[in-house]
C-alpha cells in the first residue's frame, strides 16, 4: 500500500469529504426519510418537522378553528384572539460522530473512524441538497458542536469539523459522553430534525440510551454501529497484520474455537444493535468493506437491520 493510500485509509481528508458530494446523489434512489416510529404513517408531507409554525396572533373572526385560540393574549387582552401559523418548509439534519479510539482501527478498507468520516459527509451533502440546515456534534475524547447553516459554506464547515474530530487525541484527553452530547444538541434542535449518529458499540450504554429516547420523542434518529471485518468473521488461524493508531501490530488467532476476543466483540455489537431497535432507533450495523453509499441508503430508506457484509 502506498503512502498515499493509506494516509486516506487511516485519516479522513478534506477533499475526499468535499468530493463525495457528486455521489450524495446515489442516496435519493430509494432513500425515503422516514420516522423510525412504528406509528407513523404510510404517507408523505412534503413538508418536515411538525408541519406549521407559529407566526402572529390577531383578533379573533368567525370561521377561525377554535383550536388555535390563543388563550394567553385573550385572558391578557380580555378579547378573543386566535394564532396564524406559517408552514414549515425547513427542517435540521444533524450528524453525530463518535471520537472514540476503539474507532481508530482496522483490517480491511480504511479505519473505522474513516468510514463514519465518509458517511457523515455523505449525510451532510444530501441533508444540503434536499434544502436542509446542517449541524453537527462530537462526543469522546474530541467533542464539539456546531450550529446549524443552510448554504453550502454551512456544509463545509461540518466536513472541516469531522476532520478535525477524526485526529487521534491525546492520551490524557478528557471524554464527553454520548448522552451529554445528545442532551446539548437536544436544546438546539427545532422539532422534526433529522439525527443521524455514527459509533461505536462501546458507546453505548445505559445513560446514552436515555438520552436517545429522549431525543427521539421530537426528532428521527438513526445510528450506525461501525464495525470491521475482523470483528465479525472466524479467520483461520495464524498471524495477522493489523493498522492502528499508533502504528502495525500483529494479531494471533490460535486454531480451533473462536478467539474470546472476537466473541466478546461480536457479541457486544449484537446486543448494541438490539438496545438501539428497542429504544425506537433504526439501526444498523455497517463495515469498513462496505460501499457507504449504499449502507447509507439503506439506513435512510428504513431497511432491516443485517448483518454487515
Amino acid at each position: 500500500m502506498s503512502a498515499d493510500a493509506l494516509t486516506t485509509a487511516t485519516c479522513p481528508a478534506l477533499t475526499e469529504l468535499v468530493a463525495l458530494r457528486a455521489r450524495a446523489a446515489e442516496l435519493a434512489a430509494g432513500a425515503r426519510r422516514r420516522s423510525a416510529d412504528r406509528a407513523a404513517g404510510q404517507r408523505h408531507s412534503p413538508f418536515r418537522g411538525r408541519g406549521m409554525d407559529y407566526a402572529e396572533s390577531r383578533a379573533y373572526a368567525a370561521g377561525d378553528d377554535v383550536r388555535h385560540v390563543d388563550w394567553r393574549l385573550t385572558a391578557r387582552t380580555g378579547d378573543l384572539h386566535t394564532k396564524l401559523f406559517a408552514a414549515e418548509r425547513e427542517r435540521t439534519s444533524a450528524v453525530v460522530l463518535d471520537t472514540s479510539s476503539s474507532l481508530h482501527f482496522g483490517t480491511r478498507v480504511c479505519f473505522k473512524s474513516v468510514l463514519a468520516a465518509r458517511l457523515a459527509a455523505l449525510f451532510t451533502w444530501f441533508a444540503q441538497s434536499e434544502g436542509d440546515r446542517v449541524c453537527a456534534a462530537g462526543f469522546g475524547p474530541r467533542s464539539g458542536q456546531l450550529p446549524a447553516a443552510g448554504t453550502q459554506r454551512g456544509a463545509l464547515r461540518v466536513l472541516q469539523a469531522i476532520c478535525d474530530w477524526s485526529r487521534p487525541a491525546p492520551v490524557d484527553a478528557i471524554e464527553q459522553p454520548l448522552s451529554a452530547a445528545l442532551d446539548r444538541l437536544a436544546r438546539t434542535l427545532r422539532a422534526g430534525a433529522h439525527v443521524l449518529v455514527l459509533l461505536d458499540a462501546a458507546s453505548i450504554d445505559d445513560e446514552a440510551l436515555r438520552a436517545l429516547q429522549r431525543l427521539r420523542r421530537h426528532h428521527d434518529l438513526i445510528a450506525a454501529v461501525l464495525v470491521d471485518p475482523l470483528e465479525r468473521e472466524r479467520l483461520p488461524a495464524g498471524r495477522y497484520r493489523v493498522a492502528t493508531a499508533g502504528g502495525e501490530a500483529v494479531l494471533e488467532v490460535p486454531r480451533g474455537a473462536e478467539p474470546g476476543w472476537q466473541r466478546a466483540l461480536r457479541l457486544r455489537q449484537d446486543d448494541a444493535l438490539e438496545r438501539l431497535r428497542r429504544a425506537g432507533v433504526g439501526a444498523r450495523l455497517i463495515s469498513t468493506r462496505e460501499d457507504p453509499v449504499a449502507a447509507l441508503r439503506d439506513l435512510l430508506r428504513g431497511a432491516p437491520p443485517r448483518e454487515a457484509a
